[in-house]
């Protein structure tokens, strides 16, 4: 009797973790077709298009302490609003300060500034800023390069 008992538990056990065999008519996870998000349903043709005067800036050769302020100008030529949605240096040496939050309209232009913080950061740099908008791709980078030299240095 224990052991009629022991195998209807074991036998029940595997069929509640073992999810191979569906029953008729059953709904499973293979019925929902989910995508990731609504992007790839999005004419591509209807997209805003972010285009960038240069997307590399070169802040050449500075005393290390001394600040950097760079503006990268683009235009929306797309054939509606661009919408940027964030905008992210990849170091707390390089922020940020000035970007749009409005629409901008297709054909309008606009700039994102940016300032760079030298202090304590000699040698070569490459910072890259990264631009989240309504647009494919939906991430631009943008790139801020030089030279930090010790104060005093030819």
């Amino acid at each position: 009797m224990w052991l009629t008992l022991a195998l209807a538990c074991c036998t029940a056990a595997c069929r509640l973790t073992d999810h191979s065999e569906n029953d008729l008519g059953e709904i499973s996870t293979r019925d929902f077709q989910i995508p990731a998000s609504g992007f790839q349903d999005t004419d591509p043709s209807r997209q805003p298009t972010i285009t960038f005067d240069s997307t590399a800036l070169d802040i050449g050769r500075i005393a290390e302490g001394a600040q950097v302020e760079k503006t990268y100008r683009f235009t929306n030529r797309g054939k509606i609003d661009l919408v940027i949605t964030d905008v992210r240096a990849s170091c707390g040496c390089t922020v940020a300060k000035n970007w749009p939050r409005m629409p901008i309209a297709p054909g309008a232009s606009s700039a994102i500034t940016v300032n760079f913080n030298s202090e304590g950061r000699p040698g070569k740099q490459h910072k890259t800023i990264t631009v989240v908008a309504n647009t494919n791709p939906p991430t631009t980078v943008l790139t801020l390069s030089g030279e930090v030299v010790a104060p005093g240095t030819p």
